[in-house]
């Protein structure tokens, strides 16, 4: 009698067999996974691929071919530099000069961020003192009053400094700053005390074991902490509109704010600004991307 050998159901063929099986699911999900992100990158940088194209249109082209979407509608028909020659011959002062005072700003405003915050962090967070825990709610409460209750004490207090139109109204306000104490401080907590103790012991003065142990210990927290500060200054709107509507002193974001007037808008100078306005910022993060994204992950793991 012939004997019919039947395969078990849990013998090799079948177990290779499921983890192909669970294989191709992996790479499915894998696929529908980088489609979706791809399909919101490309949701996500249109606006800005729109806006660098259409800066080199002429002024009757920008919004022709706005609808229906057709290729036209990013591609320039007729590819000109006029938006950003007139740009640079601006009266009374070009668009270099709102440039130069943006970039002038937003650095002293982000040096003295770093120095102020960074030893205010470290107090916070290595140095004992009566009321040290009260003090620092107090200074994380500010971060939750609304900039527009403080506008106008504000600008009274910088109109009795007789600070008005003057870089000190758009620099100074900003230097202490409630969340980059707690964003550095929560850095800072982490470091290991012995090294402070050391360096102590070592003769070091607070601020030297500051300068010498904690600031080696802690680059990417104090870029991280340099590039939302440069960014925000750089960003900055409103306060500069109130207290430096002077062209002299015009930061580039009211500058760009100033080609809309109640007549029209000069959309070529608006998107041409627009582009000259983003390099900077854009060039920043490239250079110092790897310290931003691993100082934001290990500050706020830190408890």
């Amino acid at each position: 009698m012939e004997t019919v050998t039947l395969e078990s159901t849990s013998g090799p063929r079948s177990n290779q067999r499921r983890a192909g099986t669970r294989r191709g699911g992996e790479v499915v999900k894998a696929a529908l996974r980088y489609l979706f992100l791809a399909i919101f990158g490309l949701i996500f940088i249109f606006p800005y691929v729109y806006l660098f194209l259409a800066s080199f249109k002429p002024q009757s082209e920008i919004f022709q071919f706005a609808f229906p979407l057709s290729w036209k509608t990013l591609i320039p028909q007729t590819w000109t530099l006029e938006n950003f020659r007139e740009l640079f011959r601006l009266s009374p002062y070009p668009f270099t000069r709102y440039l130069v005072n943006s970039i002038f700003v937003a650095a002293v405003c982000t040096l003295g961020s770093l120095v102020v915050n960074a030893m205010a962090a470290y107090a916070f967070a290595k140095l004992s003192f009566p009321g040290k825990k009260v003090l620092f709610g107090l200074f994380l409460i500010t971060v939750m009053i609304p900039f527009e209750i403080l506008i106008v004490p504000m600008y009274l207090e910088m109109r009795t400094f007789n600070w008005i139109n003057t870089y000190e109204a758009l620099i100074i306000p900003w230097v202490a700053n409630a969340a980059g104490i707690f964003l550095l401080r929560q850095f800072f907590t982490e470091i290991p005390k012995e090294l402070i103790d050391a360096a102590r012991i070592d003769g070091c003065s607070h601020f030297s074991a500051f300068w010498n142990v904690i600031v080696p210990n802690s680059v990417p927290a104090l870029i991280t902490f340099s590039l939302i500060r440069f960014q925000a200054s750089w960003d900055g709107f409103l306060w500069p509109l109130i207290v430096a509507p002077s062209a002299e002193n015009r930061l580039v974001q009211v500058a760009i704010a100033s080609f809309t007037t109640e007549v029209d808008t000069r959309w070529g100078l608006t998107f041409g600004a627009s582009v000259l306005a983003t390099v900077p910022i854009l060039l920043l993060f490239l250079f110092l991307q790897r310290y931003y994204v691993k100082g934001v992950v290990m500050s706020g793991l830190k408890g």
